[in-house]
C-alpha cells in the first residue's frame, strides 16, 4: 500500500494556480499547475491518479476543477 506522501524539503507541496489543488511539486511539468491542470491546458502527460481519502496518494491532487477547466472539458 502506498502512502500518502508529506511534505519536506525535497518535494515541497505547492497550491494550483488553476483549480487551488494542493500537489506535490515534482509531480507536474508546470511550476504553477497541478499534474492534472497542466495535462488538461498544455498536454503534458497526467498523474495516473491513485485516490484514497479524497486525495490522490501519487500527486496530492484532491480532485478539484476551476470552471474554466470545466468549460475546456466540455468542448
Amino acid at each position: 500500500m502506498k502512502r500518502l506522501r508529506k511534505k519536506n524539503d525535497e518535494n515541497p507541496i505547492a497550491k494550483c494556480n488553476e483549480c487551488g489543488s494542493p500537489y506535490l511539486a515534482a509531480r507536474s511539468k508546470m511550476a504553477s499547475l497541478c499534474p492534472e491542470c497542466a495535462h488538461i491546458l498544455y498536454g503534458y502527460e497526467n498523474c495516473p491518479h491513485e485516490f484514497k481519502n479524497g486525495k490522490c496518494t501519487l500527486c496530492l491532487w484532491d480532485g478539484s476543477r476551476s470552471a474554466y477547466i470545466n468549460q475546456v472539458m466540455e468542448q
